[in-house]
């Protein structure tokens, strides 16, 4: 079979509606696993005489981080009243495609198939491969296969942007407040580290998820103006947007409203210190600049751009991928001049 065969095959696979409920459902242990392994070993990175704050200071980012992603996504019930909705929405299956399929001249095996699906049950890779082929070579309509298995579809994609910029939002939030209380409670002067973690976290929002959503959705409008409807080109597009947007242009417009912005909140020194454009725009990068990791956090944006075209299985691994951002705004991370880097260690 053919590679392009069979990437339909695993597009169509991992579009399962249950799949993506799999995933979904297997996110809380997941996240939670994954940060208490890297607080562990990030603990055990430091000098043996501060394990025990650094050990207190991980656990309260960490926790605060994976308790909002988690909120972020599934929304809060309390005693069967909902309190707010998650932003993420499970696809469900087409109960009328399948009928109408069901009730075609199938093989009793696609038949088992087909109410495998309709009983919430995740079809293995050569299963899908089955269907898709019985559907082309029986009935030569391989789009069969989208009544059993709709297809990606973002029926509202710009509200999907402002959803992923709200879900990146709230862990990045919940991080600086995990950040704060682990100070006050190794008994550190938040306060002083406080401004670090505002911005931090105002980088890593701006830097790494919204401006990055921006241009993903400059790229959509370009392909709507101009009545582009191939998924690989409006992908490209909106891809073109995040790296022209988020990655080229995101970590100076951070860091300018780190300094001219945030800096003045915190130091009244610095209020009248930035007069002119050339003097706010003067050394933006001496506090934070970009690094390997930042550049591989824009993976997300990769995963985001996947769901907003409509690829539902990415929603329930979003997270995973934001908590990093809030982790980092968690503990103030600063990689400019020796002062700053000074802070990040001592924390």
């Amino acid at each position: 079979m053919p590679i392009s065969a069979n990437l339909k095959v695993l597009g169509k696979y991992l579009d399962q509606p249950y799949m993506v409920k799999k995933l979904y459902n297997a996110m809380p242990p997941v996240l939670t696993g994954l940060a208490a392994g890297y607080g562990i070993y990030d603990t055990f990175q430091s000098p043996k005489e501060n394990r025990k704050k650094k050990a207190v200071k991980n656990a309260s980012v960490l926790a605060f981080t994976v308790v909002s992603a988690l909120l972020a996504t599934r929304g809060l019930t309390v005693k069967k009243k909902e309190i707010f909705p998650g932003i993420i929405e499970l696809p469900e299956i087409d109960k009328d495609g399948i009928a109408e399929v069901l009730a075609k001249p199938v093989s009793d095996k696609t038949k088992k198939l087909i109410n495998k699906v309709k009983d919430e049950k995740v079809l293995n890779f050569s299963s899908v491969k089955t269907l898709m082929q019985e559907f082309r070579d029986k009935f030569k309509d391989e789009k069969l296969i989208s009544k059993i298995i709709p297809d990606p579809e973002s029926e509202a994609p710009f509200a999907d942007l402002g959803k992923l910029s709200l879900l990146g939002f709230i862990p990045v939030v919940g991080g600086v407040l995990g950040g704060v209380v682990g100070d006050r409670l190794t008994k550190d002067n938040w306060k002083k580290n406080f401004p670090d973690k505002v911005k931090e976290g105002t980088y890593q929002y701006l830097n790494n998820i919204a401006l990055c959503n921006v241009g993903a959705g400059l790229g959509a409008l370009t392909m709507n103006a101009f009545k582009v409807k191939s998924k690989a080109a409006r992908f490209a597009a909106m891809m073109s947007g995040v790296l022209g947007v988020g990655l080229v242009a995101g970590n100076a417009i951070a860091n300018f409203v780190g300094k001219n912005y945030i800096d003045p909140i915190f130091d009244k020194n610095k209020k009248n210190e930035y007069k002119s454009l050339k003097d706010m725009i003067k050394n933006l990068n001496s506090e934070r600049h970009p690094e390997a990791l930042d550049v591989s956090l824009h993976l997300d944006d990769v995963a985001s751009v996947g769901f907003i075209s409509g690829l539902k299985w990415i929603g329930p691994i979003l997270p995973v991928l934001y908590s990093v951002s809030a982790y980092r705004a968690g503990i103030g991370y600063r990689n400019g001049h020796k002062e700053s880097q000074n802070i990040v260690k001592q924390n």
